[in-house]
Formats: structure tokens, sequence, C-alpha cells
């Protein structure tokens, strides 16, 4: 290959190309050569400018800005003469076109070749034809409050950078890194609205597009492990057993020769029992100190989780396209990247979540392992979603291959919401600095149809408030009323003021656990509910109004009846199990719901179905009469009191033991927590949302599974506000649809 082959560019062939584009299209191609033009000339200055500090690592990238600059040339002359032929003026050089962020940052590091220094090149360029590798996923972090922030060399300015991006940096300056490389913080303006609102729109392609994304889980300094104090390398030793534990999995199960993968329960329970015989825990480790068998050997869960849950990349919003988008992710830990555990395939980790699932659907309950399970617990609801997201999106390619637009793949919009909503503690909620990202972190994965129905904008007129009215019309209009289930109590700040019916995804907790939004046959969701006696939503949303709603007349019109009025409220369940008070709180709330019923109006005798109500008239995974009753009629007679204690049992602590066992297989499906127990003007008991109150309205609407409890709003026209979905006895199967209470409109504000 000759110099000249590397500049080969075939005029000819372009000249016919783009004398068939249309008007517009080549003026915007214009523009775009224009910015290339200018960005070439930087990167061949800066390559120039960076070969002495980076012991010539820019000297390639001055190279590639050279055929680029060369290329760039002859294109935007074609392009202009074409324009100049049609009559058209010419695009004149504008400031931004010189200093637009830029898409790719081009770094050549000195470090390990005696230099200290960061130095990197930027230059601007379009996303195809460029090869992006890496893309790198990291967490900003805050400066450190001690220090001030760490420098780098950005076209031979210093640059302070927060002091984990530094990190990240030198630990790609230790693998003698060059080449493209693209860093957020760096490559969009974050202080320009509209130039941060077009890049974060782009982001989804630029990490998929990207060769490679490396994953930065921070330094391996021992901050990770507070309580133990294992210094250097605990993270990476962490990172290292995941890996090992992803692979074992793989290798001996998903894909064991022969076998039938997960398919083979028999295989997936052996391999599990053999993963947790080698776990090891602190409760493991201080039973081997206690009865001298020296240390344990095996996979030391305790570090597991505190990578996970005490490192903040996991929780970042972010992180999740990143990851899931990549055609291949690396995970780093640590300053060394000689270190075992240093750099792990995101594949591995991956098939490490997976088995985490396997481990706590066979529980082993044996005392020594309870705090093995504790650990699990906490750890994988709160990172299930990257799993989920990840697999979703792979079969959405699947299915999407051979299509385009948007039937091309992409996750659709309530499913990525609600597996980012798994968490289940405040800490472990997903995260992001600025609110809306909460949606806009995960526009990147969804699929074409709904993407289009959000607008990434950061300007102070786009509110949270504005972000989540949008995400609830695109839902409202695909999923229907269903979608109110998740409209619950939270907490918001003063610039979201929401309509009733618009759930807040920026809270943590968000599944609900009555009602919801069924992906299964009808025949499914008719065993959770099916409270509109079958009413086909898609039937019914030409007859509503939702499509052409505003942010400034938030009212949407939709097909419902009411089919009830509260009556009698409880008072609202706040105990958390484990305290003191709790299972006396249980009792009392039974007793007082069993009290309301007994006194309601009518249906002589329903106080024997009071026992439904905490559990929402739902089992484990089906309507409670098609798992078998008797467990759950027993628990709730234990709690009651209704069930004698037995005599042998002399002490306090003895008894509670026995009702906290005995009722447990009832208590573990218990839904009530900050919710009421409740009985209609008809005698129906039910259990709704804690800030329901006498008189408020029991409605059905179109499409629902499920009633929802409204609330009259005072001023005219009249409209209505939702509180929340309710479980009510002798309305989960239609009974409240009848010739007589046919749909009607309901204005719900």
């Amino acid at each position: 290959m000759t110099v000249w082959d590397f500049f080969a560019f075939d005029e000819e062939e372009y000249q016919m190309r783009i004398s068939k584009y249309q008007t517009h299209r080549l003026r915007k191609q214009e523009i775009v050569k224009t910015r290339q033009h200018t960005a070439a000339i930087s990167s061949m200055v800066t390559g120039a400018i960076g070969a002495i500090p980076t012991c010539g690592g820019t000297l390639v990238v001055s190279a590639y800005g050279a055929r680029r600059y060369y290329v760039a040339t002859k294109k935007l002359d074609l392009i202009q003469g074409e324009l100049v032929k049609r009559g058209i003026q010419l695009h004149k050089l504008q400031k931004r076109d010189v200093l637009i962020p830029a898409v790719t940052a081009v770094i050549g590091v000195g470090a390990g070749m005696g230099l200290d220094e960061i130095a990197m090149s930027v230059t601007n360029t379009g996303l195809m034809g460029t090869v992006i590798d890496p893309a790198l996923s990291y967490v900003w972090g805050a400066p450190a409050p001690t220090a001030s922030s760490p420098t780098i060399l950005i076209d031979a300015h210093p640059t302070q950078v927060t002091p984990n991006l530094h990190a990240a940096l030198a630990r790609l300056a230790r693998q003698r890194f060059a080449g493209f490389l693209w860093i957020d913080a760096l490559c969009i303006n974050q202080a320009d609205a509209a130039e941060k609102s077009s890049q974060v729109a782009m982001m989804g392609r630029i990490y998929g597009l990207a060769e490679r994304v490396v994953v930065w889980l921070g330094e391996d300094d021992g901050d990770d492990d507070d309580e133990s104090g294992d210094g250097a390398g605990a993270g990476a030793g962490a990172l290292h057993a995941v890996r090992e534990l992803g692979v074992l999995f793989r290798e001996q199960v998903r894909d064991f020769p022969g076998g039938k993968g997960l398919g083979d329960a028999r295989r997936v329970e052996g391999f599990v029992r053999t993963v947790v015989q080698f776990s090891v825990t602190a409760a493991t480790a201080a039973d081997a100190v206690s009865t001298g068998t020296g240390p344990r050997v095996g996979f030391d869960f305790e570090a597991i989780w505190r990578l996970f849950r005490k490192r903040p990349w996991w929780r970042r919003v972010w992180i999740i396209q990143e990851v899931v988008l990549a055609r291949e992710a690396v995970m780093l830990c640590g300053a060394d990247p000689e270190a075992r555990g240093a750099s792990v395939p995101w594949e591995d980790v991956r098939e490490c979540i997976r088995l985490m699932e396997w481990m706590v659907l066979y529980p082993n309950t044996a005392p020594e392992h309870r705090r093995l399970y504790a650990l699990l617990g906490d750890l994988y609801p709160n990172i299930s979603h990257l799993a989920l997201a990840s697999d979703g999106y792979r079969r959405s390619l699947e299915e999407g291959k051979g299509k385009s637009g948007a039937e091309g793949g992409g996750l659709p919009l309530l499913d990525t919401i609600i597996w980012t909503s798994l968490g289940t503690s405040v800490d472990g909620a997903i995260q992001s600095t600025d609110p809306r990202d909460r949606v806009y972190g995960l526009l990147g994965m969804i699929r074409e149809e709904d993407r289009g129905k959000i607008p990434v904008d950061y300007s102070t007129r786009m509110t949270v408030g504005r972000v989540l009215f949008a995400v609830a019309k695109a839902l409202l209009q695909a999923h229907g009323p269903d979608i109110l289930s998740f409209c619950q109590r939270t907490s918001p700040p003063p610039d979201k003021d929401l309509p009733s019916w618009v759930p807040d995804w920026t809270a943590p907790r968000m599944i609900p656990l009555i009602g919801g939004v069924f992906f299964g046959t009808d025949s499914e969701a008719q065993l959770r509910g099916n409270a509109s006696k079958g009413a086909n939503w898609p039937d019914w949303a030409p007859r509503c109004t939702v499509e052409d709603v505003v942010y400034e007349l938030p009212v949407v019109t939709l097909a419902g009846v009411i089919v009830g009025r509260v009556e009698k409220i409880g008072q609202v369940f706040q105990a958390l199990p484990g305290s003191p008070e709790y299972l006396d709180a249980c009792r009392d709330w039974l007793l007082e719901a069993t009290a309301m019923v007994k006194q309601g109006a009518g249906n002589v005798g329903l106080e024997k179905e009071t026992w439904r109500i905490p559990i929402a008239d739902f089992g484990l995974g089906k309507r409670a009469d098609a798992e078998g009753p008797g467990r759950f009629i027993h628990g709730f007679n234990v709690l009651t009191g209704r069930v004698p204690l037995p005599a042998e049992l002399e002490h306090d602590a003895a008894r509670r033991g026995w009702v906290t066992s005995e009722s447990w297989d009832y208590r573990r499906i218990w839904k009530v927590y900050e919710r009421r127990a409740f009985v209609d003007d008809a005698g129906r008991p039910g259990l709704g949302p804690q800030d329901m109150a006498s008189e408020d309205l029991v409605v059905v609407f179109a499409g629902a599974h499920v009633p929802f409890i409204l609330r009259e709003t005072t001023a005219a026209p009249l409209r209505y506000r939702v509180l929340g979905p309710a479980f009510v006895y002798g309305l989960m199967d239609g009974e409240g649809i009848t010739e007589t209470c046919p749909f009607s409109e309901i204005h719900v504000l």
C-alpha cells in the first residue's frame, strides 16, 4: 500500500451519488463536511502538538486527520459545486462549526513511558465511518472535598476532570491505549442545553456503534470494603469471583454439551447446591474460626455483595443502555491492568447475575446459609434489571431482523421502565443527577415508535413534570387504564406538578402490588383480575381522549363506570416486618377489617372472606383459590387468635416465634403496607390506597383489570383524581359491569 492508496477517493462515484440527493439533504451534507473539514485540521495540529507529551502516541491521529482533511475537502468542493449548479446559497462558516463539542475524543497517553500527564486531542466526526473503540462507561463522581480536581491536557490545554474520570484515563494509560475514545463529559458541552439535547438523543447510537464499551467500576483502594478493611485488591478479587461463577454457570448449565440448558431443572438445582456449599460469608468465616478448621476456600459473597452494592456505577441510569447496547463490553476495576480480575467481560458478569436468580429460586434454608441468602435477597433485586434489559434487547434485535424502521428492534417503553424500577430499597433505586435522565437515559434502548413520543429537551421549559407527562401519554395510549396502577403516593419536589393519572417514574419502588400491566394471554390476565369483564382497550381507545391531551390542560377522558362508594375505612398499615410491634399490628389490622365487614350493609357472611383482603385475593402466582387457600386461611386464623397457641409454649418469645412461622406463607404475600382496608356502600370488602377516604368512588375503567379509587374535584366541570388501584371482593371478575351500568365518559385530571 502506497501513501496515495491511503488517500484514495473515488470523486466520480461521489459526484454521481450527490447529484441524486434532494436539495435539503445536500445542504445538510454541506454543513457536515464543513465541520469535518475544520475538525480534521484540529486533528492534524493536535496530533503534532501531542506527539511530544504522548511520546508519539497521537501521531497516528494526525495521519488519520490528514486523510480526513483531504477527503472532507474533496467532498465539500463537490457538494458546493452541485449546490451552485442548483442556484442555492452556500453555507457560511459559523463559530459552532468549529467549536461544536466532539463526538469522538482521541487519547494518546504517556503514562508508562516515564511521563505522568494524560494528553488528549479532540476532534469532530460523523458517527458513520469512524471506529469508536472504546466508549467509556463510568460514574462522574464528585471532586474530592479536600483536594483540587485533577488535570489532563486536551489539545495542549489543561482541563480539570473529576477524580473518577482521571482514574479511568490513568488506567487506560497504563494499558498504553491509543485510539478513538468517546467520553460524555468531554464530548458533550454540558452547559449548552441545545447541544446536550442533541447529543443525548444520539448516545444510544454512539454506544451501539462503538467497537467496545469499557466499564470503569473505580479504583481498587478498599473503599468498597468498609467493614472488613481487606485493602487493595478486594474489588478486583470480587470481580474475578463473579467471572468464575458466570463462566461455570454458562459451561456447566446453559451450554453444557448434550444438556437441556436451563430446561434441565435437576442440573440447575444441583449446580446451585454446589455453589451454595462453596460460598463464603461472614457467618461461615466466623464458624471456621470458632471450630478451628481454618479459612474456608470458595466464592466470597461478602466481597461480591460489596462489589455490586457499594460501587455507584451499578445504580446510575445511564450505564444501563451503555452495556445493553454494546457490541462488546469489558469491566475494569483497579489501577493495575495486570491484576487478577482487573478486566472481565460483561458477558461473564451477566451470566453471574442469571445464576443469582436461580439461587434465589432454589433457596437453601439451612441456618448456616441464612447470611448468604440475606445477601442475595438484597443484591439480586437491585441488579436484575441489567440482565433483564440486556436479554430483552437482544430478543428484540432477533425478532426485528429483516425489518426496518419502528419494527427493527428495540424494547417497548413500559418494559424498559418497569425493569429499571425493580430496586427494593431507596439506595438500590436507579439514580440520576438530573431527574429527567430517569427517562432520557433509557431512550437508546427503546423502540423507535415509543422513542419518537418523548422529546429530549434540556431547556428549562422541559420540566420533570413535562417529561413524565409525555411518558404517561405514550403508555396510556399503548396499554390503557392499567397504567394507572402505577400511580401511587410519592413526595414530589416543587418542579413536579403531576396530574393524578401520571406515574412518577423518578420515585423508587414503582412496581404496583395491585393491578399492573399484563403481557400474557387473556386467560393469564383474567387470573389476576377481570374487573372490566373482558373489555379490550384497543376497542375502547378510539372513544377516549388521550392523544390530543396537552400539559397545560391535562384532562383525559376514559370510559368507565362508577360501581360503588367508599363507606368505611380502616387504619393505614405501617409496621415493618421484624419490628417489635409487627405481629400485634397484623392482628389489630385484621380484626379491624373483620369488624368493618361485619358491620357492612347487606351480604351477610362476608366476614369469612376477610382473609382475602391483605393478599388482594392473589397468591404467589395465581388467584388464591387456584393455589389452594388452606394455608392462607390458616395464617389468617393464627394471626387473629382463632387457632390456639400450643400449650407447651411457655415463653412469649416462643409464642411469637410460633405465630411468625405458622403465618409465614400468608404474610409473605401481603400487599397491605401503606394501604387501608375498606368497605363500600354495598358491603364489599377491599384494599385501597392510604389517601382514600369515605365518599371516594370505586370505578372500573374499560380495559382495566382492577378497580380504582377516584375522588371528585370540587371545581366545575365535574372531574376526578386517581388515588390508586384497589382490590374489591365481588368486583374483580366483572360483576360491576351490567346492562344497567354501562361504561360512560369519566374525565380524569
